[in-house]
């Protein structure tokens, strides 16, 4: 008998998981299109996979991008896969509904959340760092500032970023728990 929310079988969470898992492999792919495509004219933009990869804070997009990678892709592929491994290996079928939801919902919106703000933290001081000649990026105007108002201009996406990597932690905390649950039942 589910301890709450009812029963699921593990087989459909584990789809649930691969779903996000390809949903969020697409999203990577259109996230990544701004970098491969290069800056008119070979201007210094912001985009450019060059600048993102060698010039600190645009270097913030590209972590983005591959925590985005690790934690939205292959671990929701990999929480499918483990909950396929319950229901087909160990023969263990009902998970719980409520568990699985709130750790499919939480794990999405913390990744979602983290990425989004180390990528505008990237986007805003990146951009605050191009020369003004040079600056392409949506608007002109970019100010050629240094480290230390880089920094106060990203200062505000530091708290979200980590409600995010919480909230995404709390998700596989619940997930753990609904393994638990499901190892348990005999």
């Amino acid at each position: 008998m589910p301890i709450l929310g009812g029963g699921v079988d593990s087989e459909r969470v584990a789809k649930w998981f691969v779903l996000a898992a390809v949903f969020n492999a697409l999203m990577a792919i259109v996230f990544l299109a701004p970098f491969l495509i290069p800056a008119p004219g070979g201007t210094s933009d912001l985009f450019s996979l060059s600048f993102a990869i060698a010039n600190f804070p645009g270097t913030w997009m590209l972590i983005a991008w591959i925590v985005f990678i690790i934690v939205g892709v292959l671990g929701m592929a990999g929480w499918g896969f483990i909950y396929y491994l319950h229901s087909k290996l160990w023969g263990r079928q009902g998970a719980n509904k409520l568990f699985s939801l709130g750790h499919l919902g939480l794990s999405l919106a913390g990744v979602y959340v983290a990425t989004i703000f180390l990528f505008l933290a990237g986007f805003i001081g990146g951009r605050a760092t191009l020369p003004p000649t040079g600056c392409f990026v949506l608007i002109e105007g970019c100010l050629n500032t240094g480290i230390a108002v880089v920094s106060t201009l990203i200062s505000w996406t530091v708290i979200p970023s980590a409600v995010g990597m919480m909230i995404a932690g709390l998700g596989t905390l619940i997930g753990f728990l609904n393994i638990i649950l499901i190892s348990r039942k005999g």
